[in-house]
């Protein structure tokens, strides 16, 4: 019951806003995607298709309005030719049904993903966009590392719907938005301008939630999820520009988090196969090692797939073409997964999607750096130099986690990546126009002359000479032109 109050709490003025207000619906159709509610209740809503309905709330209205999906920024042409990569590959595609079916989901990620961009046309509204996107997801994961707490060491086999359906995906999603709920919590004031309870009462949950996703990640037992947040926190505290300081703060918190909830030992066992994967063991706990030892030869084929068909195999139809390829002819089984973003990518899109999926990453940590350096223009106010700067950094941290968990597992299509594409977009518009404004210099207030004041003496005679000068009889004719002087033109206080 808890659960649909709360639900139906977000649902109904969440819909009444969409209507009246398109960015409305964007946060809202981003909630839906990322929170998943209909995953999350006991009773079943998707019969409604809530997420088709959303989005059409969403696009269609937008267009209707002039407020068209971005195609004018170098990351939103190379969604385009990201998706035209896919079209293409249908050509020599294994199993063309299953192409289609993805393609239509790509092109709806992609086009929302467009009018992030224009949507997000300014600071308070990008703020809004990052603390959902991470909001969403991290809620789960936070509730998650809550019960890790608890639980004493309890272990998620399972993680959400839809792209982060296991555990590895689970904990890859949770490292990508652990940088988006610290970068929320640095911008609250941004969000919620108005000093208040709300106010600090979220920037407290967005902070909190930082080190239960922590625990999140290492509840879910995963490799590549441990890997990834390695990434991400060694280069997050790179970016800092006090990064001894920043260093030793999250030392003595990870320290503390780690002295209060121990790691359990299963966990540690099966980080120590990340070294050892390729050695000879009597005992194979879970069938660690021979899992990474069967990563390699997944990639292999994935580029030999590449290799053999420059248009390659066709959007999320690597396992329909294994057996072609398998080399090993079933050695670790039929029909397997790539376990590598990067190498599916490759083999499914051939070179020409590789070189869109490379030189989209390139572009966005380059436009990342690029909105850190504006971060310290003098005019930009203090503010704003805060939050360009952190945005930039959770993008970057973000990216990273991705870019080493990803090599792990097959998430090229997942909504985190593209949004965040999205993100960096509109922070690099957002940026620019704040730096382009024109640089105002203070306002000095001008002070009217005092009659009053004496005026500097230039080559003025000293007093005794210019009496001795004046005449007698002039004398009693000047003290009544001073005199007449200052009433009139006494000014009134």
């Amino acid at each position: 019951m808890l659960r649909s109050l709360f639900i139906l709490s977000i649902l109904v003025p969440g819909f009444v806003a969409a209507l009246r207000n398109r960015y409305a619906a964007l946060l809202m159709y981003l909630w839906f995607a990322l929170f998943r509610p209909q995953d999350w209740l006991w009773i079943d809503i998707t019969s409604l298709r809530l997420s088709m309905v959303l989005g059409v709330m969403l696009l269609v209205p937008s267009i209707a309005t002039g407020l068209l999906p971005n195609m004018s920024h170098p990351l939103t042409v190379g969604m385009a030719l990201f998706l035209t990569s896919s079209l293409v590959s249908q050509i020599g595609a294994v199993r063309p049904d299953i192409g289609w079916m993805w393609i239509d989901f790509a092109a709806r990620l992609l086009i929302a993903s467009m009018l992030l961009v224009t949507l997000t046309s300014e600071s308070r509204r990008l703020v809004g966009v990052v603390a959902v996107i991470g909001g969403s997801l991290g809620f789960h994961a936070a509730k998650a590392g809550l019960a890790f707490i608890v639980g004493g060491g309890t272990r998620f086999a399972d993680g959400l719907a839809g792209a982060f359906v296991d555990n590895n995906g689970y904990a890859l999603g949770t490292v990508m938005v652990l940088p988006l709920l610290l970068a929320a919590a640095q911008n609250v004031d941004v969000l919620l301008p108005t000093p208040g309870l709300l106010q600090t009462w979220a920037r407290r949950a967005f902070y909190a939630s930082v080190p239960l996703c922590f625990f999140a990640v290492i509840g879910t037992y995963s490799r590549g999820g441990f890997l990834a947040l390695s990434a991400a926190l060694f280069v997050f505290l790179l970016l800092q520009r006090r990064r001894f300081t920043a260093l030793a703060v999250v030392s003595g918190v990870l320290t503390l988090l780690l002295s209060v909830v121990p790691i359990p030992q299963r966990y540690l066992d099966r980080l120590s196969t990340i070294g050892s994967y390729d050695k000879q063991v009597e005992v194979d706990v879970e069938g660690a090692r021979e899992s990474a030892q069967s990563r390699p030869h997944f990639w292999k084929v994935g580029i030999q797939m590449g290799l053999d068909r420059p248009f390659g195999v066709g959007l999320r139809q690597y396992e329909a073409a294994y057996d072609r390829y398998d080399f090993l002819h079933g050695r670790y089984g039929r029909q397997r997964a790539v376990h590598s973003s990067h190498v599916q990518v490759f083999a499914e899109q051939g070179l020409f999607g590789a070189i869109v999926w490379t030189g989209m990453f390139a572009y966005a940590f380059i436009a990342c750096f690029r909105v850190r350096a504006r971060s310290r223009v003098e005019h930009v106010s203090p503010g704003h130099q805060q939050m360009l700067f952190t945005i930039a950094n959770a993008m970057i941290a973000s990216m990273t986690a991705f870019l080493v968990g990803g090599a792990f597992l097959a998430l090229a299509l997942n909504d985190i990546t593209w949004l965040t594409f999205g993100v960096v977009a509109a922070l690099e518009r957002v940026s620019a126009a704040l730096v382009a404004e024109p640089h105002v210099e203070p306002v000095v207030a001008a002070v009217a002359d005092d009659p009053f004041q004496r005026a500097p003496a230039l080559e003025q005679p000293d007093a005794p000479a210019a009496a001795a000068a004046m005449p007698m009889a002039d004398v009693p004719l000047a003290f009544q032109a001073v005199n007449s002087f200052g009433r009139v033109n006494r000014l009134p206080r």
